[in-house]
This record gives structure tokens, sequence and C-alpha cells, in this order.
């Protein structure tokens, strides 16, 4: 039986950029958290999805996962040294109960 967890991840398109493939270098660690969790996929960077006539100046990551932990990656997230934790928003939406949204504390 699945029960499946959708999670996007927003960050400001200043966070500081990896080398060649221009995601934030945070946003690798976060996929090699994943990784290590096997079965979980990884992130698909959604922004270039976006509707208007300019880029949304910012990154946005989603994806959709079964028997995901949900505690243990939002603190994970959470607790990494983003340059701009106010622009830091991870939305988690259960298949069951309510849509948590969680925001860095260093603000």
């Amino acid at each position: 039986m699945s029960v499946v967890s959708g999670v996007v991840l927003c960050t400001s398109s200043a966070e500081a950029l990896s080398s060649p493939n221009g995601l934030p270098i945070l946003f690798e660690s976060i996929q090699e958290w994943l990784a290590e969790r096997a079965p979980f996929q990884q992130l698909n960077s959604v922004e270039d999805s976006f509707g208007g006539s300019k880029h949304p100046q910012m990154f946005v990551a989603g994806g959709g996962f079964n028997h995901f932990p949900e505690d243990d990656f939002a603190a994970y997230v959470m607790l990494l040294p983003w340059q701009n934790p106010e622009n830091v928003v991870l939305v988690i939406d259960p298949e069951e109960g309510p849509t948590r949204v969680f925001r860095p504390s260093r603000l």
C-alpha cells in the first residue's frame, strides 16, 4: 500500500550555486541525503516550468515519495546553513493529514 508525500522546496536564487549544473550547493547535499535513504528518488527542479515572461528569481524543486521520512527530512533541510534562510520554504503534503510548512528558525 502506498502512502505518498508531496515535497516542494523553495529557495532564493541568491543561494550559492554549484559548478556546471547551476544548482544551489545545499540542494546537492539534499539530493545526497535522499540518495542515502533508498529507495527514495531525487527532487527535480521545476522553476523552468513557471509561466510569465521573466525567470521567477527562485529555485523550486519537488517530488512525490512513498513512505517518506517527513520529520527527518524536514529537520535536515531546516538545519542546513542557508545563506538566505528568510527565503527558504519546505512544504510537505502527506496523502493523509494536513499540509506542513517548514521555515528555518534562524531568521
